[in-house]
């Protein structure tokens, strides 16, 4: 018995089965992977060969150079910066108060001071304002005059000599106490003495002055001098160094070390020349550093350099320090620090 068939091809493709989809079949689907679309057989065709150099590659080299050269200015830059405001901005180091003594011979300061007149030195409301002035305007150390250009003497003295010569003028009220504020507020005192320049000393004592003829020798404004191959000019120079070393100054500025360029050749004067005394006798207690005195009359920046650079091309050494008088301190103070890194101390 024939069996019979559940379905025939009587209606084909429209009954049983589903409609078409997709394209219809071309040859290269014979070359089609899974579908994916991908040639299999490609990596074993011929392919032209494209040089290692192209623009598009050296265009890419080339931007990464610049851009890893300018991190690597960038950085160096920032280090040498940092580095120049640290050493501008440190504190000069200052002897503590548990009586150790630093070489200061081997101290590398860096004096950024705001003169005042001992007067200031009161201990008290004036010494505040003082100090006020020196942490706003960020100065690093205070300058004061312990014998001033004239020969006068600023602080309160206990030696016989400037008791003779009644050379005491004008002094600080309290200048014991305040060298101790200032050294406890981290500002370092630096007492600056004029050594040779005396109108006092001179005519009290004619063995310490500058005599020619037995008239003391007076310079074209009226000044008389210090004997500097005097014993009594050294011992009374050494006298007031002694006493404020006592007070806690151990830095000090030697100004007027030089005599008028008509006697000059007479007498072995000159900062070094005094200082190699004094570094034998105080040995590595105290700092010396000499005096240049500058005045800048300019109050704007490009004048302030213009004036600055004239008047100090032919000074040079590492232990000098200008002693400015400004018509603007404030500005000529911004241009040292920006431009300069020298010792220096200022007053208007």
């Amino acid at each position: 018995m024939k069996k019979k068939r559940f379905y025939n091809n009587k209606k084909r493709n429209e009954k049983w089965t589903e409609q078409p989809q997709g394209r219809k079949i071309s040859f290269a689907d014979k070359y089609i992977d899974s579908g994916s679309g991908s040639d299999k057989y490609d990596k074993r065709r011929a392919k032209e060969k494209k040089p290692f150099f192209t623009r598009e590659r050296f265009e890419a080299f080339l931007k990464n150079a610049v851009v890893v050269i300018g991190c690597f200015l960038i950085i160096c830059v920032g280090y040498t910066v940092m580095d120049l405001y640290i050493e501008r901005k440190a504190m000069p180091i200052a002897p503590s108060s548990d009586d150790v003594v630093a070489d200061m011979n081997n101290v590398s300061l860096v004096l950024q001071c705001d003169r005042i007149e001992p007067m200031a030195m009161d201990g008290g409301v004036m010494l505040s304002a003082v100090m006020d002035e020196i942490n706003d305007k960020g100065y690093t150390s205070v300058a004061f005059d312990l014998k001033r250009d004239d020969g006068t003497i600023g602080y309160d003295s206990g030696l016989a000599t400037i008791d003779m010569y009644g050379a005491e003028s004008s002094p600080a009220g309290d200048i014991g106490k305040s060298i101790s504020e200032f050294l406890a507020n981290d500002i370092l005192p630096v007492g600056r003495i004029s050594c040779y320049k005396d109108n006092v000393a001179a005519s009290g004592d004619l063995t310490a002055g500058i005599t020619i003829n037995n008239k003391l020798y007076m310079d074209s404004d009226g000044n008389t001098y210090l004997n500097p191959d005097s014993q009594t000019t050294y011992n009374y120079i050494k006298g007031i160094i002694e006493e404020v070393k006592g007070m806690g100054v151990t830095v000090f500025i030697l100004d007027n070390c030089d005599l008028p360029e008509d006697i000059s050749g007479n007498y072995k004067d000159g900062f070094k020349i005094l200082a190699e005394k004094l570094y034998n006798d105080f040995g590595s207690d105290i700092r010396l550093v000499e005096g240049v005195s500058v005045t800048i009359s300019s109050d704007n920046a490009k004048a302030i350099q213009r004036e600055w650079e004239e008047k100090t091309k032919d000074i040079s050494g590492d232990n000098i320090i200008f002693n400015i008088t400004a018509k603007d301190k404030n500005k000529v103070k911004d241009y040292l620090d920006n431009h300069s890194n020298i010792n220096y101390s200022i007053t208007e």
